[in-house]
């Protein structure tokens, strides 16, 4: 049975396709689910497109952009991916198997530079059962260490736990176009952690130098990290800007609009939006 409780406000809007859930749903997945969706629609029409809508909105906010500067307005569309919750690290050492030194030691490289190291082995030259992968998987090397009691100096211990978490991580949105990747890193009521953006920008840097061809791209593109959320904590775009976008793309009854205008207003509510 659908219903629904304490939202006469999306009743005035004609909205009643909601179900309870939808209305304090406070899962960032959710959304950039249906965010994913939307980005997909109508991509032959570039700019008009909600992709190019977005765009358009993020060339008005000063993003960082890193490896180079570019305008988000009046791109060919070129090189277009749309990528949910994107893995890609973890995903191009399963595919390199079961020759994966070459692909680790340049990621450790990168690390150690991302960590400022300066005593650390390259993943190669680590003991056998940490560079064996039939028995460690990356993000395990610590524990394994530990376990098997190899001593890893500090530095080694830094730059494999900042490996760990990038094999962990999965950022929440990822759009490549023509010479750019953007990496999003999405928040609904919670706050942005300082930690997790770093650590969002060392795996878009990773990217950007060792994958760029993986990604469609003949050389490194320039990146950025940009911020989705509430308004109150400083984003880069939020989600009243992505439902503009929505109900340009959608009628009332559709289910991403709905999920999408619940969202606005459960940030409404908390005094966030």
């Amino acid at each position: 049975m659908i219903v629904v409780r304490n939202a006469s406000s999306l009743k005035q809007q004609n909205v009643f396709l909601m179900n309870t859930y939808d209305y304090y749903n406070r899962e960032e997945r959710s959304v950039c689910a249906h965010l994913f969706r939307l980005l997909h629609e109508k991509l032959q029409d570039k700019s008009a497109s909600p992709l190019g809508q977005l765009l358009e909105r993020l060339s008005n906010r000063k993003l960082i952009f890193k490896n180079g500067s570019s305008s988000l307005t009046n791109l060919p569309f070129d090189n277009i991916g749309i990528y949910f919750e994107a893995a890609i690290i973890r995903d191009a050492y399963s595919n390199a198997k079961p020759t994966i030194n070459l692909f680790m030691d340049e990621l450790t490289k990168l690390l150690v530079k991302q960590e400022a190291a300066t005593d650390c082995r390259l993943f190669s030259q680590l003991p056998k059962p940490l560079n064996n992968s039939k028995l460690t998987h990356p993000r395990q090397i610590r524990q394994k260490a530990s376990e098997e009691g190899v001593f890893l100096k500090e530095d080694e211990s830094k730059v494999y736990g900042a490996m760990q978490g990038m094999f962990n991580a999965k950022p929440d949105l990822v759009i490549t176009i023509d010479n750019i990747l953007l990496v999003f890193e999405a928040k609904l009521t919670e706050e942005f952690d300082t930690k997790q953006l770093a650590r969002t920008w060392n795996i878009a840097e990773v990217w950007s130098k060792l994958l760029f061809n993986d990604l469609g791209f003949s050389q490194p593109p320039i990146f950025s990290v940009v911020k989705l959320g509430a308004s109150k904590f400083n984003s880069d775009i939020n989600w009243k800007d992505i439902f503009e976008i929505v109900t340009l793309t959608y009628d009332e009854n559709d289910r991403t609009r709905i999920a999408i205008n619940a969202a606005v207003e459960l940030l409404k509510r908390k005094g966030l939006e």
